[in-house]
C-alpha cells in the first residue's frame, strides 16, 4: 500500500475541492461519480458514503478498480489509484456516517466503502 503525500492530504481536506471517484466494469466500460463525502481515514486508506452508487458499486465488487480524482481550489489536481476493500455497514464507523450524513443533508446511506491507496500521481507534492 502506498501513503497519500501531505500535499495531497490538504487538497482533500479542502473544503472547495472536488473530488470524483472513477471505476471500471469487468467489459471496461468507465463510470464516474462525484463524491462529496470522501475522508481520509489514515494516509493509506480512503473512504466514502454509498449514497446512490449503483454502478460504481457494482463496479467495486465486480474488480475493486477505484481511482479518486481531487480538483483543489487552487486548481492543483491530483489522482489517487485505490484497490476497494469492502462496504461497511452495522459497524461503528458507519453508525457514525449515517447519523453525520442525515444530520448534515438528510440522506441515508447503504453503507460506507473502504479503499487502500496504491498510487498517487498529479499535483506538485
Amino acid at each position: 500500500m502506498a501513503v497519500i503525500p501531505d500535499g495531497v492530504l490538504d487538497i482533500l481536506a479542502e473544503p472547495r475541492s472536488i473530488k470524483m471517484a472513477g471505476t471500471v466494469d469487468n467489459n471496461g466500460v468507465p463510470n464516474v461519480v462525484v463524491i462529496s463525502t470522501l475522508s481520509v481515514l489514515n494516509p493509506e486508506t480512503i473512504a466514502f458514503a454509498d449514497i446512490r452508487l449503483g454502478k460504481t458499486r457494482r463496479n467495486l465488487r465486480q474488480n475493486g478498480k477505484l481511482t479518486i480524482a481531487v480538483i483543489g481550489g487552487g486548481k492543483e489536481a491530483c489522482q489517487i489509484e485505490c484497490r476497494f476493500v469492502h462496504f461497511e455497514d452495522r459497524t461503528p464507523l458507519f453508525y457514525r456516517w449515517r447519523n453525520l450524513l442525515w444530520d448534515r443533508m438528510h440522506m441515508e446511506i447503504k453503507g460506507v466503502a473502504i479503499a487502500g491507496v496504491v498510487n498517487v500521481r498529479g499535483a506538485e507534492l
